[in-house]
């Protein structure tokens, strides 16, 4: 598998809750790199704005979460661990393209919460565009470098990130 898409996953009503939700959640990419050095000592770029990657422990997450979980899980005929999510949301600005990969975990999944219809709708990977509609989930494997794609037009994006390991 190298990607595979799962449409119509949460119902209007979970999905524009996803939004409502994650807003007080929502960092600051620089607030982000800020954290994780005094935590990890790592410093990283993180662009636009997005939650802390433990999004599923929170509680009014989960029911969205395993929703998604099971979709993929019926779909690959399988289960994966969840081990790390987060919500990210960007604009579009090309100063937030940010190439980067996975490598601690063998699979990624993007669940795509708010697109715009002609533009952004998908993510960028190296070896092309794949397209996604809101309200699917795109699974690939983590290690291929992504990012999401730019856009003349500022508008809010919203995806959620899941990070899968084998059981």
């Amino acid at each position: 598998m190298k990607y595979h898409i799962i449409k119509n996953v949460l119902t209007n009503q979970e999905r524009k809750k996803l939004i409502k939700d994650c807003q007080p959640y929502l960092i600051t990419g620089e607030e982000m790199s800020d954290m994780l050095f005094k935590e990890k000592n790592i410093r990283q770029t993180y662009p636009g704005r997005q939650t802390r990657e433990y999004l599923h422990t929170i509680p009014c997450f989960q029911p969205p979460i395993k929703k998604i979980l099971r979709a993929i899980s019926k779909e690959f005929k399988r289960s994966f661990v969840l081990q790390m999510s987060w919500i990210n949301w960007t604009n579009g600005n090309k100063k937030d393209i940010n190439w980067h990969n996975h490598p601690y975990t063998n699979y990624s999944a993007v669940y795509y919460i708010k697109t715009f219809p002609f533009f952004n709708n998908g993510t960028l990977f190296e070896d092309g565009f794949i397209k996604s509609p809101q309200n699917s989930v795109l699974i690939f494997p983590a290690r291929l470098k992504h990012t999401a794609p730019s856009s003349p037009l500022r508008f809010d994006r919203y995806t959620m990130a899941l990070d899968l390991g084998n059981i």
